[in-house]
This record gives C-alpha cells, structure tokens and sequence, in this order.
C-alpha cells in the first residue's frame, strides 16, 4: 500500500485564496513529489513534465488552472526530486507510478496532461488504466519521431555511443562538469524554447538543482532507452477525449507530428496550434496554453 509520507506539506505557491502544496507519496519505487492545489474545485487535472523536467515547469500556470480545477504534478522516477530506482525507465514503469498516484491521491479519474516525453507516459496511462483516466492532453508530445523522422546515421551512432557503458558515462560527466553545467542546461532550453526571453537564469537554476544533487545517471537511463519511449498504441486503445496542444514553432518536434498521432494513432483528438510558440507553451505562453486548455476540459 502507498501512503502519504509528509505531515507538514510546504506551499510553493498561493493566491486570492488559493494554494498549491507540495507533499509526497511513498510509491512501488520509493517516494515521488507532487503538489496539488486547495481548495478542490472542478475536475482533478494530473500534469506529467517532459524529460528532465520537474514539477516546477509547470509553475506558470498553476494557480490558473487551480481557479477552476483541482491541480496535481508530480515528479516522475528518476527526475525532479522523486526516487532514483534502479533498473531501465520505461513508460510502463511511469505509467504505473501515475496510476497508483491517481488512486491514492486523487482517489477518481483524471484529466492526464503529458509534456514532450511525459506525453508518451500519459498516452500509456490512458492505454492501459482507461479506468483512470477522464481525458486526454498532450503537449508538443514526443514519441512519433522514430516513425515520422527515422534517425539519421549521425543519430544512429550517437544514440549507440551513449549505450556504451564507459563512452555513455563519460558523456554524461562532461555534461554535468560543474563549470560548465550551467551552460549546457541553458542551451538546451534555448534549443526549446522560440520566446528566448523565458529562458530565464532562474529557469535554468530549476533545471540545474537536480543535476547538481543527483547526477545524471537517471537521465543517461532514460537516454538510452530512447528507442523504448515511442508512442504505442492502435487506433481505439486509447478511447478518453483527447486534446493535442502543440507550439507552431517546436523545431525538434513539429505540429506535423500532432497530425501524425491523429492519424494514426487517436483519431477522435482535437489539435490547437499556438502561434509564437516553441516546445513548452505552457511556460512560453502560458495565457494561449489556458486559453486552449481549460475551456476545452470544462467540456469533458
């Protein structure tokens, strides 16, 4: 069974009344993050952050969602400041970790929100717990590259260097060099971001605190299973309402690819491209994301 392990949850955030706490559960893989919004109104909305992201990417919008429903993030295995268990991260693995966070916190079906590869997650969550899962969003979505973009040699030798268990490490060591780790994590973000100005050292402080507490070693984990992080399933597995939020101007992964999982994979989703916006639109214009978003889940 999985229990509650903070009797006194800290409030990150709080407005006119309204709060977001942070408090933890103990899970199958050991104890993960999350916060939630009080006082519980509308829906319960359960929001899943990209690779080496956290809860606290979602910090923008928050309190907005809050006004009109009840917001929950947490922290996938292995990222932000959940558990780092051993063995290969898969979006089985994460799947299960939100299910059992949806039973034991939320205790009803949600509206699961996915980023980038958290979108591969929530698509597995709403796959295989349906029974959880109230609706469907995806955010500029990963999971459609190795079918609509099939890696290039370069690609190839790259992802096959990082499984090496010696050349995989050491690229990993130089990422995470403390002089220059700064640096690495905000060009990364300027590589997502199309409004640069969002990039913001704070930001990227947010990005760099679990690097420098934790390593990288659960980010090499999931690098390396990158083949097994694809979207999988077949038109009908997934039968929630679905709604696919995508930046116009994601250049890693195009709003082409939110037709393609339209097309291929979950033929009832409804797609909204923001215009002026990267890979994170809900950090980058997070007034647009609402204004796409929240109508659409008073609707579900």
């Amino acid at each position: 069974m999985s229990t509650t392990t903070s009797d006194t949850p800290t409030t990150p955030m709080s407005e006119h009344g309204t709060s977001i706490y942070q408090d933890w559960l103990q899970g199958e893989h050991g104890p993960m993050r999350y916060w939630v919004s009080e006082p519980k109104r509308g829906v319960p909305v359960v929001f899943i952050h990209g690779y080496a992201a956290m809860v606290e990417h979602w910090k923008r919008i928050a309190l907005q969602v809050a006004r009109s429903h009840t917001f929950y993030a947490l922290d996938l295995y292995g990222f932000g400041e959940s558990a780092r268990p051993r063995g290969e991260p898969s979006r089985e693995r994460w799947a299960a970790q939100v299910a059992t966070f949806i039973r034991e916190v939320v205790g009803e079906p949600a509206v699961v929100v996915g980023h980038s590869m958290g979108g591969v997650v929530a698509t597995e969550v709403a796959r295989s717990y349906p029974d959880l899962t109230r609706a469907l969003v995806l955010v500029n979505s990963s999971g459609m590259q190795m079918y609509e973009r099939p890696p290039t040699f370069f690609d190839t030798v790259m992802m096959n260097a990082l499984s090496l268990p010696i050349l995989g490490e050491a690229v990993t060591c130089a990422f995470t060099n403390p002089c220059t780790l700064e640096y690495s994590v905000r060009q990364g973000l300027l590589s997502a971001y199309h409004n640069k100005e969002r990039v913001t050292p704070k930001l990227v402080q947010t990005f760099t605190a679990p690097l420098r507490k934790y390593g990288a070693s659960s980010y090499l984990a999931a690098s390396r299973n990158f083949r097994g992080l694809t979207l999988e399933a077949f038109p009908g597995d997934v039968r929630a309402p679905t709604l696919l939020i995508w930046g116009a101007e994601d250049r890693s992964i195009p709003p082409s690819d939110a037709e393609a999982i339209k097309a291929h994979l979950i033929p009832q989703a409804e797609i909204v491209v923001l215009p002026a916006t990267g890979h994170c639109p809900f950090d980058e214009t997070p007034e647009a994301f609402c204004q796409a978003f929240l109508p659409w889940v008073d609707r579900v």
